[in-house]
């Protein structure tokens, strides 16, 4: 009667509805005269077309400083405000919104990233125009080309499963306690 009652509690969480949470990737590549730069984001999906980006790699070229590595993202309002520009919000637009000449992937507030000499970056949309800040020199690039394109979604860890597997843990951890209790688990 334990063991039917334990596999019937264990169904009925297996039953339980779960949210799927997915991490996609988009790979990028921006060209403008004072920046150059590809690399790929992994975000997560909020809702309509809007993206969390949670990570960047790549490479980024400068007139300036010639080519960096990708360093890390930044925090949310963490990047220095300049004209027009509010503090970063690391969201993506996806699939893009109609700009004057190639489609805003981001609002005005944009994604920041580190690169690895010391320099920040935010790729960002000013007044209808992609537009690229550089932090250390202080210089922006507006309308530069860009392309983003999603390159596919991987499944995240989602609390719900996780919640699942612990419970079957302390079942079995709860079996195991009251044979060992009783005196009739053996070992091996």
């Amino acid at each position: 009667m334990k063991r039917t009652s334990l596999v019937m509690g264990a169904l009925a969480l297996a039953m339980l509805p779960a949210s799927s949470a997915f991490a996609d990737t988009f790979d990028f590549n921006f060209n403008g005269p004072k920046f150059s730069g590809s690399g790929t984001f992994t975000a997560t999906f909020d809702s309509g077309d809007q993206w969390t980006i949670t990570g960047v790699t790549g490479s980024v070229t400068s007139t300036l400083d010639g080519t960096s590595n990708i360093n890390a993202l930044l925090p949310v309002n963490s990047y220095p405000t300049g004209f027009g520009q509010t503090p970063n919000d690391n969201i993506l637009i996806f699939p893009g919104t109609p700009g004057f000449r190639n489609p805003v992937y981001f609002d005005n507030a944009g994604v920041s990233f580190s690169l690895v000499n010391n320099d920040d970056v935010n790729l960002n949309d000013t007044f209808g125009f992609e537009a690229t800040v550089d932090g250390k020199h202080n210089v922006t690039d507006l309308d530069y080309s860009i392309s983003i394109t999603d390159v596919g979604a991987s499944p995240a860890p989602e609390p719900s499963s996780l919640l699942l597997l612990g419970t079957g843990v302390l079942g079995a951890a709860g079996v195991l306690r009251r044979k060992i209790a009783a005196g009739k688990a053996t070992i091996a």
